[in-house]
């Protein structure tokens, strides 16, 4: 039998290298896609929600999915960036399943590795060196597009890369569900297979047979929120990725995860991420 790790599927949206030529950021902004950073020389500072990560040459550096974060780098900086989509079925993801450090140091392989992946794959190379082209390049939506379309072997290539980088991540990893009791993370997967669905706490707590508050205490020590604020948090996650994986309109998505009334459904996403879901799509450009 396989395990979840084993069925992670995962594409990769963008893979480059650049030096930049004037100070270059990005709004505060949680993306549906981890976002790895190889820094070799200039000065950069990634702003995470719990610490402020200033670059290192010869450290790569994981912004996990759906981080709230920003970024800010100096002129004459350069660095590698490997942009990584998880495909979701109904397996937990990789960063439900293990928590990974944000910095760790790399070695002469990596830099072999990121200097023949950007020369055999340049059209994954995001225009980087001047704002306006940077602004115009295409949506991720069409790099997942891109992806889906390449030949197998090439899929093969790509997916060897992104292991060889994430085993120097997982080497300091540490199991989140293995620590958590079994009953939670039932709850947690009937969830994420009955996102469109009406959902309760009677439900939950039934399904996980432990009373209502017993269940809320469960959830509040080990996540600090409670099982209905976990519900709308995947909801909003789901929502998240249908944004950049999909041209749905939005009322379209309100329905993919389980919300009828649109407005009700903006006023969520709103309040989760801080800009309507229009405004979300729109900064995935950046």
């Amino acid at each position: 039998m396989k395990t979840e790790l084993e069925m992670i599927n995962v594409c990769v949206l963008n893979v480059g290298f650049t030096r930049t030529e004037r100070h270059f950021g990005g709004p505060e902004l949680s993306s549906p896609f981890a976002r790895l950073y190889y820094f070799k020389s200039g000065k950069a500072v990634i702003h995470l929600p719990d610490r402020e990560l200033e670059a290192k040459p010869g450290y790569m550096y994981l912004v996990p999915s759906f981080m709230p974060h920003s970024y800010l780098c100096e002129p004459g900086s350069e660095f590698y960036y490997l942009f990584v989509y998880e495909r979701y079925g109904k397996q937990s993801d990789i960063f439900d399943l293990y928590s990974f450090p944000y910095e760790v140091k790399a070695n002469h392989a990596i830099d072999l590795l990121f200097e023949n992946y950007c020369n055999f794959y340049p059209e994954l190379n995001l225009p980087y060196h001047g704002e306006e082209n940077f602004y115009t390049h295409p949506s991720f939506f069409e790099y997942v597009v891109r992806y889906s379309q390449m030949d197998r072997y090439e899929k093969m290539q790509l997916l060897g890369f992104i292991w060889i980088i994430a085993s120097f991540f997982m080497k300091h990893s540490s199991e989140r569900l293995g620590k958590m009791d079994e009953r939670m993370v039932k709850v947690m997967r009937y969830v994420n297979e009955n996102i469109k669905k009406e959902i309760t706490n009677d439900e939950l707590a039934e399904l996980a047979c432990v009373t209502k508050s017993h269940l809320g205490r469960m959830f509040r020590n080990s996540l600090g929120i409670s099982p209905l604020q976990f519900v709308i948090h995947y909801r909003v996650k789901c929502a998240q990725r249908l944004l950049m994986t999909t041209e749905y309109s939005i009322s379209q998505i309100a329905a993919e995860v389980g919300y009828d009334d649109v407005s009700y459904f903006i006023r969520v996403f709103r309040k989760g991420i801080g800009i309507t879901p229009q405004e979300y799509r729109n900064r995935l450009k950046y």
